[in-house]
């Protein structure tokens, strides 16, 4: 198990109660987020959908990289990385 801080950007940081930074064990980032809810039960809705999947609006990165573009949630993470989770910013003209 790895020692990870979590960091909430965004809206992610309001329905935490203003926490921005959470320090969780795991071994996968899908561990990071599984464990976040036990510790801030504001994201427990705002992570997962019903089905269990990311929810389609969150961007989840790991250290600098956005997990979709390495294993997902199987990425593997070591003590002292940083994740991080943003809403998704969309809309404008």
């Amino acid at each position: 198990m790895a020692t990870v801080t979590v960091r909430l950007h965004g809206a992610f940081s309001d329905f935490a109660g203003g926490t921005r930074k959470v320090t969780i064990q795991a071994a996968t980032v899908g561990e990071v987020l599984d464990a976040l809810p036990e510790r801030v039960p504001g994201l427990r809705e705002r992570i997962r959908d019903e089905h269990g999947r990311i929810r389609e609006h969150l961007n989840v990165f790991h250290n600098e990289e956005e997990i979709r573009r390495l294993q997902g949630e199987r990425t593997s993470v070591r003590d002292g990385d940083v994740v991080h989770l943003m809403p998704a910013v969309s809309g404008g003209q």
